[in-house]
């Protein structure tokens, strides 16, 4: 059985164009996954929620070191800012670093309680680096303040 035809001289047919259309499918299929990623790949902003407490007990102010960061990004230590929101993220850290460490020559005890209070719309990226800044001069308590509700 001959494929393509025969030229009648026993010869075979030889294809000289490559044909297309499956390639082209491919494409199209790749290009709408494509279409359909891009805007969650997007999201470089990760919503940081602190959880909330629906019983516990509110928070003490002595001997502790509060660290605020807002929305915007903007970072206090006992509520003196450290940085602003045009700070840059990589500079964040040292700056958090030297503040923590001040706080901890003043109260002349490396035991006292660091306590993380994140605005609920803050990035993921602020909070991030607070945390690495307190490790990194060797925190040993570390809370995360949680928001509190009350029931209606």
């Amino acid at each position: 059985m001959a494929f393509g035809g025969s030229s009648g001289s026993g010869g075979r047919q030889t294809f000289s164009e490559i044909n297309i259309t499956p390639l082209t499918d491919v494409f199209l299929v790749l290009l709408i996954i494509m279409i359909l990623i891009a805007p969650l790949i997007n999201q470089s902003a990760l919503k940081v929620e602190p959880p909330v407490a629906e019983h516990g007990k509110a928070e003490s102010d002595n001997k502790a070191i509060t660290v605020d960061v807002s929305k915007e990004g903007v970072i206090a230590v006992n509520n003196k800012k450290v940085s602003d929101e045009s700070t840059p993220v990589n500079q964040i850290q040292g700056l958090v670093r030297d503040a923590l460490n001040g706080e901890f020559e003043k109260l002349g005890d490396k035991e006292v309680p660091v306590a993380v209070r994140a605005d609920a719309d803050s990035r993921q990226k602020y909070v991030i680096s607070v945390l690495d800044a307190a490790a990194g001069i060797g925190v040993k308590k570390l809370r995360i303040v949680t928001l509190q509700h009350d029931k209606f």
